[in-house]
């Protein structure tokens, strides 16, 4: 049974952290706690969605008013000072993956060279596929995993959304955005 959906978005490229100064310990940590932007990005495309190389979702103006006419929330739009009509998607509400997972084969979510000092991890990896903690249906919305997948800085949560949000994305005519399908159980 299909629970909801993994959403991705296309290379815009650009990155976020090319002209930020990261400390040592920010490589073990993820977007979403280091929480600084480039002030002097300058993004320009034509997709609604789209992801810096360094994992950071940008969205339109016109994504952001489908999110709010949809009045979907634990969504925060933070605004992109030189690059006007786009915005930093953070999506606040929170689901849990199962670590393990439950597929023949599957080796389950790897943490790789953790660092003490810096109480976290260099690459987190193997969120594909996505396995909910929970096996139930994922509501109308956005959500992200609690974990962080990627590399370094660029460490950044799974996006979830709902079977019924993704109908709504299609007939609001946005175009590349890529999902897979989140199952209560693969073969």
């Amino acid at each position: 049974m299909v629970l909801g959906y993994i959403i991705f978005s296309y290379d815009n490229k650009y990155s976020m952290y090319r002209n930020l100064k990261l400390n040592e310990c920010d490589k073990y940590s993820d977007i979403y706690t280091i929480n600084r932007i480039d002030p002097e990005i300058k993004i320009k495309t034509k997709k609604p969605i789209s992801s810096t190389y360094d994992n950071f979702t940008i969205v339109s103006y016109q994504f952001k008013a489908f999110c709010e006419q949809e009045g979907y929330e634990g969504l925060e739009f933070v605004t992109l000072p030189k690059s006007p009509g786009f915005y930093w998607l953070k999506i606040h509400n929170v689901i849990e993956l199962d670590r393990n997972g439950h597929r023949k084969g599957f080796s389950g979510i790897q943490f790789i060279n953790y660092n003490e000092q810096c109480k976290g991890y260099e690459s987190v990896i193997g969120a594909s596929p996505v396995f909910l903690k929970i096996k139930e249906s994922i509501p109308d919305g956005f959500f992200r995993s609690d974990l962080c997948f990627g590399g370094y800085s660029a460490k950044t949560p799974a996006q979830l959304i709902g079977i019924e949000t993704m109908k709504k994305i299609k007939s609001a005519g946005f175009k590349g955005i890529d999902a897979s399908e989140i199952k209560d159980k693969y073969d």
